[in-house]
């Protein structure tokens, strides 16, 4: 009773910075911060008669995703957790609830990038949408000019009139947050604005604004919420909730020890004279991605001139000042404080079993493993109270409040003998606490974790409450009890009482998965048009950077959403890419929701990448070229770790939302990118998480080749087979061939070809010998020879195609507000510019009129921020392929430089509505060369950072049917176009997206046709 009671002091005593900083530490017994128990971002807390409302993002779940939720509490002690519906999307992102005069509730939340409201009579729901439609739209994106929709807030001035703050990413120039005044009918806008980021500085997001003493204050956070630089700062007006203000400050940041990590995203909580700020930090250990954050609560204070004083963030929290009376009274003796408590396993000493009995919200106890393998027992975290207790209570917090977990209780007086107290093991319902309520008198309770309705979740506790309820003193009482609408709920998220994966398949089923092994093969053998052959003393498939095999495994069925599992491969890589890609187990281009295992020196991508940013690893350090390594990689639900030759070399914490199919490529990412030339011996999966002694294992698995006589099986020693084969060169450009193949059989495999041009030669970056291949190749001279031989040496003839080929006249149309040439090279500028459907809004565009096929080339040298890595705009140049249609439209193929989020280069489809954009993502490492050929009736998209190694883009190649409007091509009536007599315009462009001034500047402009081919220059 004593430890409680001064649990309780600890709390909400007023200390001095000081000596909070000094006492309470992120792992103290009892700390208030965070204030409640999971992983919660961007918090609003409102005030609705005597109930305090957090509504917040649902986040550890990979990118905040849902479902929504909101947290309740009568005393700023005992809070409860209920699910909320919404009726079109889990992205519940930032959500504010406002009452209205007449009692009635709007609810405001955001997608990326646009915010919908929803009306109810009650502050937890259900909600519809307040526009109608269930998918209605009240503030698109970029509604207010140059301010990304994101993150609304709305503030109610003294007059009743009503401003919805919004706004993301405005750190760019002539960037900031939107304003917008709403009409009468809560549906639009009688006045926006946007506040720029010259008034508000560093603005990044998360805009909250409250009046007090006739001062405006507009806060908001900084820095990237990924990481420390997150913070909170501030500006003032007196003049309005539009402003102008005036930049005053940062009020809240890390403190000095990292343990409070990234403060930001916040809301004020108003108390009589008393001001808190409600925010959310990073968990500790700190979440890689830092989508792992808790709501916390400090107080505001200002000085004589209302100027917000440096808030110090604390471990220790606070209760507002009118409920901490209360809250001493409601915080009744916990049982499990500070009890002895033993665990079946604990993952590490970040996640001790005493963390659940310490009432400490910021600390977790957590097995050793994630999901269940055949042979493992549940896992359990047993406490005893030391002697024979009366108690009737068991309030039990889950690591994750919006999603199930399926559980026993048992007690016992002994140890040994166990009697049932609670059986939860087909449990669906979420909530946090779980409250199991019976009269029981024992010493030991143990709770059992038997399931997870998230495939890869751990067994993991926050805290166990125990307690001795009487009938004037009961703690579940104290808890609000809302009424919940389950049947909108369900009807919004009809999964939510489902596990994701069968409790069958969460359990492994088999040791281990070969989904490729060149000892199954013959030497001479072509599997999916990559040939097996011997490398180094191993049977290996020898890919050459053009094919991919598609192979199905049902394994991959049970690798759903964080699931445990590793990969291991024994490669080969002649010379190593930044990113070459080995396998992709799942095709989906969600973020975090496949697995892309690769062979590359990219430090940040090379190894592993789950198409995101933080939670992809490389090891350049570790890769080496021409000899064959080991590599594995694993993840046991938490940290993902790469061994190479048995020796780890990276490891960080990750969290995935794996949406898999059936389908493995392999050679190349599902998408065709990032292709691997080289050697694979073999690739296998486990479907969970490896040590090392199995990786040790897995590498003595493989045996040394014998090699024998085995060319007689090929048939390739005998000429008059080999003459059955022919390559066919074709020249495209003066430094370009199409290398083609022509045969009936493909039983013959190839290796170390070289295209030769005198005394230069550069490697043939690949090609498959079946009788439809073929693959453009750079070569260097005006004569270029082919040689080429199967595996055992025997050379295979050559046909050269003696075609010639011409410049074509590339016509310049450019003002001189445009384009610029200097030193050769053309510079296109502009602002407020788009390439969409409608030609009038086509920024500077230089072209030729093409009949039949082409190949057009430019280079991009320089283009506005590139040294800062940072542009000014949304800028973006390259070349494009325009299909004029009536009226002013147009359909458009743009290949382009886009550097922005991560994207690198840009092949883009502009069909009507239609935009289906394919990014290489290379960010800033951009390619420089693009190239368009149109072959038929294809158009291939390429780029390349040399001009002589040439890679397909993702999306590439495009038919030239997709350019015909959708409506066209479904009236079998209307007329089709002649492709082979209709001009398509080629040539280059630039444009902004923006209103902000940019510029590209290009050189090497060139577009090539068969000199045979009819010209339409004009």
């Amino acid at each position: 009773m004593l430890k409680t009671t001064m649990t309780i002091l600890c709390m909400v005593a007023t200390l001095t910075a000081k000596a909070q900083h000094a006492v309470t530490k992120w792992n103290t017994a009892g700390a208030g911060n965070p204030i409640v128990p999971g992983y919660f971002a961007d918090p609003t807390i409102r005030k609705f008669g005597d109930t305090y409302y957090i509504y917040a993002t649902t986040d550890g779940t990979g990118n905040g995703y849902g479902p929504a939720q909101v947290w309740m509490s009568k005393d700023f002690v005992n809070w409860r957790n209920v699910l909320m519906n919404w009726p079109t999307t889990e992205v519940v992102w930032a959500p504010d609830v406002v009452q209205q005069e007449d009692g009635s509730y709007r609810y405001y939340y955001c997608t990326p990038c646009e915010v919908r409201v929803g009306e109810s009579t009650s502050p937890i729901g259900p909600w519809v949408n307040r526009l109608g439609e269930t998918d209605a739209v009240l503030v698109p994106d970029r509604f207010v000019h140059n301010a990304i929709t994101l993150d609304p807030q709305l503030f109610r001035d003294d007059d009743g009139s009503e401003y919805l703050y919004f706004g993301t990413w405005g750190i760019y120039k002539d960037f900031g947050c939107g304003v917008a005044k709403l009409a009468d009918d809560g549906k639009s806008f009688t006045d926006k604005k946007l506040i720029l980021n010259t008034e508000i500085t560093d603005f990044f997001e998360a805009p909250f604004v409250f009046k007090r003493n006739g001062i405006y204050y507009f806060t908001y956070s900084s820095g990237s919420c990924h990481d420390d630089t997150y913070r909170v700062q501030y500006a003032v007006s007196t003049e309005g909730p539009m402003g102008p203000y005036q930049y005053k400050g940062c009020i809240l940041k890390t403190n000095e020890d990292g343990t409070i990590h990234g403060p930001g995203h916040h809301s004020v909580l108003v108390d009589g004279d008393n001001y808190y700020m409600v925010y959310h930090r990073h968990n500790n250990p700190h979440a890689i991605h830092g989508f792992h954050r808790q709501i916390c609560i400090d107080e505001m204070k200002f000085d004589a001139n209302g100027d917000i004083l440096p808030i110090v963030p604390t471990h220790e929290g606070v209760v507002p000042a009118s409920l901490q009376r209360k809250a001493v009274k409601n915080q009744l003796p916990n049982l499990a404080f500070g009890a002895k408590v033993t665990a079946s396993s604990t993952y590490s000493e970040w996640f001790k079993p005493e963390y659940a009995v310490d009432d400490n919200n910021g600390t977790l106890w957590r097995s050793a493993e994630a999901g269940w393998k055949a042979e493992a027992t549940p896992a359990w975290l047993q406490i005893d109270l030391g002697q024979r207790t009366a108690f009737n209570q068991i309030w039990t917090q889950f690591e994750y409040a919006t999603f199930f977990y399926q559980y026993k209780i048992e007690t016992s007086d002994d140890g040994n003998v166990w009697q049932l107290y609670a059986d939860r093991t087909q449990n669906t319902q979420q909530g946090s606490p779980m409250i199991d309520k019976k009269e029981a008198n024992a010493r030991f309770v143990r709770i059992t974790i038997t399931g997870t309705q998230k495939n890869g979740h751990f067994p993991a506790i926050w805290n166990v409450k125990i307690y001795r309820a009487t009938p004037s003193c009961d703690p579940s009482a104290l808890l609000p009890e809302p009424q919940v609408d389950e049947a909108a709920i369900v009807a919004g998220y009809p999964w939510i009482h489902t596990k994701d994966v069968a409790d069958h398949a969460q359990v492994a089923q088999t040791e281990y998965v070969d989904i490729l092994n060149a000892s199954d093969y013959a030497i001479g053998d072509v599997v999916d048009g990559v040939p097996v052959v011997p490398k180094d003393g191993k049977a290996a498939f020898r890919f050459t950077g053009t094919q991919t095999m598609q192979i199905t495994c049902d394994a991959v069925q049970s690798l759903v959403y964080n699931a445990p599992y590793a990969l291991t491969a024994w490669i080969f890589n002649p010379e190593v890419d930044d990113v070459e890609t080995i396998a992709q187990l799942m095709p989906s281009g969600n973020d975090l929701a496949t697995i892309e295992f690769r062979n590359g020196r990219s430090a940040t991508e090379g190894i592993v990448a789950h198409n995101a940013s933080f939670e992809n690893a490389g090891a350049p350090q570790a890769v080496k070229a021409g000899v064959w390594q080991h590599w594995a990689v694993t993840f046991d639900g938490f940290n993902e770790r790469i061994y190479c030759d048995g020796q780890m070399v990276s490891e960080k914490n990750v969290f995935l939302m794996l949406r898999p199919g059936k389908t493995i490529t392999v050679g190349a990412s599902s998408r065709g990118t990032h292709p691997f030339s080289g050697y694979l011996h073999r690739l296998r999966l486990y479907p969970y998480a490896i040590t090392p002694e199995t990786i040790a294992r897995d590498m003595a698995a493989p045996t040394e080749l014998q090699l024998t006589d085995v060319s007689a099986s090929l048939g390739l020693h005998n000429p008059d087979v080999a003459r059955s084969i022919r390559f066919n060169v074709e020249p495209l450009t003066p430094t370009l061939v199409r290398a083609s193949v022509a045969s009936d059989r493909i039983t013959w495999s190839m290796v170390d070809n070289t295209f030769a041009t005198g005394n230069d030669s550069t490697a043939l970056a690949g090609l498959t010998p079946t009788p439809s291949t073929s693959a453009v190749l750079g070569v260097q001279g005006k004569r270029a020879m082919m040689k080429m031989s199967d595996v055992f040496g025997n050379e295979l003839p050559v046909i050269s195609t003696p075609v010639k080929i011409r410049k074509k006249d590339f016509v310049s149309r450019a003002t001189d507000i445009q384009a610029k040439t200097t030193d050769g090279m053309l510079t296109l500028t502009s602002a407020e510019t788009y390439l969409s459907a409608d030609a009038a809004q086509n920024g500077p565009i230089e072209s030729a009129e093409v009949i039949g096929d082409f190949v057009a080339q430019c280079r991009v040298t320089h283009l506005s921020g590139q040294e800062q890595h940072r542009t000014p705009a949304y800028n973006e140049g390259g070349l494009v392929l325009i299909y004029a249609l009536p009226n002013g439209q147009q359909s458009l193929v743009q290949l382009g430089v886009f550097p922005n989020y991560n994207c690198g280069n840009m092949l883009t489809i502009v069909n009507g509505a239609h935009r289906p954009q394919y990014p290489n993502n290379k960010g800033w490492r951009f390619d420089p060369y693009l190239q368009l050929e149109r072959r038929g009736t294809d158009i291939h998209a390429r780029t390349s950072h040399d001009g002589m190694t040439w890679t397909e883009m993702p999306g590439s190649p495009v038919s030239l049917s997709q350019l015909i409007p959708s409506n066209s091509r479904r009236a079998s009536s209307a007329p089709q176009p002649d492709f082979d007599n209709t001009p398509l315009r080629v040539g280059i462009y630039q444009t902004t997206y923006s209103d902000n001034r940019a510029d590209v500047t290009f050189d090497d402009i060139q577009i090539w046709q068969r000199k045979k081919m009819k010209q339409a220059v004009k």
